[in-house]
């Protein structure tokens, strides 16, 4: 199950915490806009003609994505949760599930699969059957093998040194203690014959239906199975990458077997980008997700994040039909002109920023000091010093698809502005002599430095002395899991995002002790939150198979670590998504967070 296994759910990455302020887990609502299109001249695809006009929108013409930095692999299996593996699962990677579109968004839905996977009755095996008439871009089937192939390639630690694991702690496979002192899996990779049998009972095939035993119960694997780790992998696929390499000449792992409406027309080059166009082998009546609009995408990558914004603001000469996941400057929606406002989307950013209390501290141990810090926590400053924008008291229950974010509003005069007189009076009520000296880090940058001096000063009025440390983003988790943090610092800022749009993807990987504390540290569980009463809560909602009445002991779970001060969360925060005036249907995917390349149109 997920809560077992500590990397089930993942941090932002450190480069990105000192640049941004990300948000509590929550699954933004999609935001659309259409702006008058100026005509492009491509042809309309064949594929797409039927469901692009049911859909209102026209087929035809070319979408230009504009890419930050560059895309390190193509490869699913190696690809982590973020804007490229999105992409890539909406155009030429498809899975056994997928999340919807419109307003099916949030919903998980059959993709390559017939439906959304059954189970057994204790939850520990998963059946899915694959569509008939899905292919290749070859136009060879795509066959329950290719879906096994794909799963077992991530078993290989030589290879697989990026992406999500799920498959390794999920499955019921037999596991040794390495030299290195960690049980992982006898099983390593379609090269390893000896233990071909133990993979072979953990995943079988039968026909169009493969079938996933676990090494536990969980309820959440339909979700799983949706990342990009579980896509189905052709063995020629290997075999053409590892013979082609990437046209830098380093890997493999940009050379594309697509199943979904789009392939690469020509190798992709690294720094450069790449075109795909039509992959005439792709049967829209087997994808009830992909509209695949445009004819062609062409990605652009290797710019910096300024040039992609000042493009997208002057569309000088195709980019008018371009987009990007790049987050541009709030300051923008301020701007005049009905033009640019139209090409303006503020989604969820389904990202975390919280603070995690440190409950083995002489000062957070006592429960009356831990109440009144968070009492006197002022999201609405934090938010407004970071130069960010957020809304709600968020919390992480409502990763649960079927909340939308917009009701997590809060009503005019909330506690999201902090209450330090209320705190004051929690602290000298219990007897607690003022002022009281906390010890507060946080990774630095000007904006986050920023930020946390604004919520220093509400602190300081609820009688805290406060101690501000930052550290250099790219040591700041190294310093925090240290086992020595736990006797230099008092709070700790925390900055994650879900794999899957459940909080078993988060609430256990942070706060539950038995998989993260023992000798070496606290783990993920970096405020030593160990609680029977709440591991309980967490073994019960793992064991409960109806989603609703799951989602519900989840939210008994997340209310019941805030009550104990196990963190405190600042906001859900949202992003500003910039593109240009060519292109229509556009939507920020609640799931995605980007923009959606199933629905997306120029046309």
């Amino acid at each position: 199950m997920l809560s077992r296994w500590p990397r089930a759910a993942r941090r932002l990455g450190v480069g990105v915490v000192s640049a941004v302020v990300a948000a509590v887990v929550a699954t933004g609502a999609a935001s659309c806009t259409t702006s008058p299109s100026p005509t492009d001249g491509g042809g309309a695809g064949n594929a797409a003609v039927g469901v692009a006009a049911a859909q209102g929108g026209q087929p035809g013409g070319t979408l230009r994505v504009l890419v930050a930095g560059s895309i390190d692999t193509w490869d699913p299996q190696l690809m982590y949760v973020g804007p490229e593996a999105f992409f890539a699962q909406r155009t030429f990677a498809r899975g056994l599930t997928a999340y919807g579109i419109g307003e099916r968004q949030r919903d998980l839905q059959g993709d390559l699969a017939t439906d959304t996977g059954r189970a057994s009755t204790d939850s520990r095996s998963w059946t899915f059957t694959l569509r008939e008439g899905v292919t290749w871009q070859d136009g060879s089937p795509i066959t329950c093998e290719d879906v096994r192939h794909g799963v077992a390639r991530t078993f290989d630690r030589a290879t697989h040194v990026g992406g999500t694991n799920y498959a390794t702690y999920l499955l019921d496979v037999p596991t040794q203690v390495t030299p290195e002192g960690l049980e992982k899996p006898v099983y390593a990779g379609p090269a390893d014959t000896r233990h071909q049998p133990d993979f072979d009972r953990a995943v079988s095939c039968k026909g169009r239906t493969i079938t996933f035993r676990l090494r536990e119960p969980e309820p959440d694997f339909p979700h799983v199975v949706a990342l990009p780790e579980f896509a189905p992998r052709k063995v020629t696929a290997d075999e053409a990458g590892e013979k082609a390499g990437d046209a830098s000449g380093d890997k493999p792992g940009h050379v594309v077997l697509s199943s979904g409406p789009y392939r690469l027309e020509k190798p992709w080059v690294v720094g450069t980008g790449g075109t795909f166009v039509r992959n005439e082998h792709w049967d829209p009546g087997t994808d009830p997700i992909r509209k695949a609009y445009p004819d062609r995408i062409e990605v652009t990558t290797g710019l910096g994040e300024s040039a992609v914004i000042e493009r997208l603001l002057n569309q000088q000469d195709d980019d008018a039909y371009a987009v990007s996941w790049v987050a541009a400057s709030p300051t923008l929606r301020n701007q005049a002109g009905t033009d640019l406002q139209a090409r303006l989307t503020f989604p969820h950013t389904g990202n975390v920023d919280y603070l995690a209390l440190n409950m083995r501290s002489t000062v957070m141990s006592n429960p009356a000091v831990r109440q009144a810090f968070a009492m006197a926590t002022n999201r609405a400053t934090y938010v407004s010093a970071s130069g960010g924008e957020g809304s709600g008291d968020p919390s992480w229950s409502i990763l649960a698809p079927s909340i939308d974010p917009s009701s997590l509003e809060p009503p005019s005069g909330s506690s999201l502005t902090g209450d330090p007189e209320a705190a004051r009076k929690v602290l000298t009520d219990a007897g607690v002599r003022l002022p009281v000296t906390v010890r507060v880090v946080h990774a630095k940058s000007a904006l986050v430095d920023k930020a946390y001096a604004a919520l220093a000063a509400g602190w300081e009025r609820a009688g805290f002395d406060v101690q501000l440390t930052g550290v250099e983003p790219e040591k700041y988790y190294e310093t925090i899991e240290d086992k020595t943090s736990v006797e230099r610092y008092d709070v700790f800022r925390g900055v994650w995002t879900s794999d899957i749009p459940s909080p078993s993807g988060v609430l256990p990987a942070l706060f539950d002790a038995r998989i993260n504390i023992d000798s070496s540290g606290p783990g993920q569980d970096v405020g030593y939150f160990a609680d029977d009463s709440v591991a309980a809560l967490i073994d019960k909602a793992d064991a409960t198979g109806d989603p609703s009445a799951r989602m519900r002991v989840w939210k008994q779970v997340d209310e019941a670590i805030r009550a104990k001060g196990g963190y405190i969360a600042l906001s859900a925060t949202k992003a500003l998504h910039l593109h240009g005036a060519g292109v229509r249907h556009y939507e920020d995917h609640a799931v995605g967070g980007i923009v959606d390349l199933a629905t997306v149109a120029v046309r």
